[in-house]
């Protein structure tokens, strides 16, 4: 079987995770194998190609660690103000002050 390329509208999407990434790299550029996406067409056959990719890769995978560390930032500044309601165990109701109480 043989394929041109693997358009992608956003290739970072793809690169959350590097394990998935790179043996996607590395089977494109074994089998001569583009991606494009919107920013350009990049060949992972060649250095520059693979290079570029990578660095796309990287950088998508610390964006992913940013933004979970940012929520969890923003869970524990609403929980510091008393702000943050979580679901309560089964057996456990809460009152309309906020206490909590058993069955």
């Amino acid at each position: 079987m043989k394929w041109g390329s693997i358009l992608s509208i956003d290739a970072t999407r793809l690169a959350r995770n590097c394990t998935d990434w790179y043996p996607l790299l590395d089977i494109c550029g074994l089998r001569g194998c583009l991606i494009a996406d919107r920013d350009g067409v990049y060949d992972p056959g060649t250095p520059n190609g693979r290079l570029l990719l990578g660095l796309k890769g990287s950088i998508s995978e610390l964006e992913l660690h940013t933004i979970r560390s940012r929520l969890t930032a923003g869970l524990l500044a609403k929980a510091e103000r008393g702000e943050l309601a979580v679901m309560l165990p089964i057996g456990l109701m809460r009152d309309p002050s906020c206490a909590f109480q058993g069955w």
